[in-house]
């Protein structure tokens, strides 16, 4: 028996058929283009959740990555600024002994004339910031670590200017920086004694790596900075033979606190390698999930290509299907 198929349903299963075609096609394309499935039910065999816990972690993980590299430069940063403060105290220790050690007035005072600039810069590398945060001002990121230059030697030679001999203006400025009632504790250091938050390098990891400008070193280099710069300039009542006094005290005090600086330089040099070691296991637990959602998603760029040109094939038979069969008419076949 014959059944005959009409002219519009032939039409609608061709169109049919050319619309799956297309959309096939379409799918392959993208997948050749992005190397991703485009099927993710049949990817993941309906089971969203293995993706989706991985997509979380590497959400958590790139949010760390961010905090490491914050943190990163900040140690670094900090860790330039101490530099800075290293190599301008260490300036004041040998050749300043060494001019004193001769009795050579003319000489430890010319080597102590910068004095008063270096406190500036030790200053500025205290109150240094980075991203708008201060370095040095402990949980205190948004003020200064310590009043400017001018202020605080100001301040100093208030307690020096009247002192009459060398011991009375050495006690008044280690009165200033070391005495809990002296004007450091109590209007110098303006930051906050506790120390700014660390950085979550990992889960339950976290690491300080924020340095205070009232620690004992850095108030000790600051001291000696500013004595020196007390007695060159005659900010205190005594002679010349007191300023000499006060010039090898401070050049003796430069050498001894070298040390502690050194050791403040260390610590932070080993916050900067536990941060580093913390950055490259982030890379790596990163790529290990990377490559577990492309073991679900990633497309096999030959099988996609292949079925890319196999409907390529397909769609130009049905366009050319399409095309003969719209010239099919009853009159053209009784002629």
């Amino acid at each position: 028996m014959y059944t005959g198929v009409s002219n519009l349903a032939s039409h609608m299963q061709m169109s049919r058929t050319n619309t799956q075609a297309k959309l096939a096609l379409n799918s392959a394309g993208q997948e050749v283009a992005s190397g991703r499935k485009s099927d993710l039910v049949k990817a993941t065999g309906g089971d969203f959740g293995p993706l989706f816990a991985i997509e979380r972690s590497l959400t958590q993980l790139d949010m760390r990555a961010q905090t490491i590299k914050n943190a990163s430069a900040k140690a670094a940063a900090s860790q330039l600024n101490m530099e800075n403060i290293q190599t301008t105290l260490a300036s004041y220790g040998t050749d300043l002994l060494g001019a004193v050690g001769i009795d050579s007035q003319p000489q430890a005072f010319s080597i102590a004339n910068s004095a008063r600039g270096a406190l500036d810069r030790m200053v500025s590398s205290l109150n240094a910031q980075y991203g708008g945060q201060s370095l040095f001002a402990g949980a205190n990121i948004a003020g200064p670590a310590v009043v400017d230059a001018a202020t605080m030697y100001a301040d100093i030679t208030a307690v020096t200017l009247a002192a009459p001999d060398s011991v009375s203006a050495i006690a008044a400025i280690d009165f200033y920086f070391f005495d809990p009632a002296g004007g450091f504790a109590t209007s110098g250091f303006t930051g906050s004694a506790l120390d700014a938050p660390g950085a979550e390098l990992a889960d339950g990891e976290v690491v300080d790596y924020s340095l205070r400008g009232d620690d004992l070193s850095i108030r000790q280099a600051l001291r000696n900075v500013a004595m020196a710069a007390v007695a060159a300039n005659g900010d205190h009542g005594g002679s010349n033979f007191d300023g000499m006094n006060m010039l090898r005290e401070a050049a003796l005090g430069a050498i001894s606190t070298q040390d502690g600086l050194i050791d403040l330089r260390e610590g932070l040099g080993h916050v900067e390698q536990q941060i580093d070691t913390a950055a490259a296991r982030n890379s790596a637990e990163s790529t290990t999930y990377e490559i577990n959602r492309n073991a679900i998603l990633s497309a096999d760029p030959y099988e996609a290509a292949t079925r890319f040109q196999a409907l390529e094939g397909q769609m130009e038979a049905i366009y050319l299907m399409t095309s003969r069969l719209s010239s099919m008419r009853l009159q053209n076949y009784l002629r």
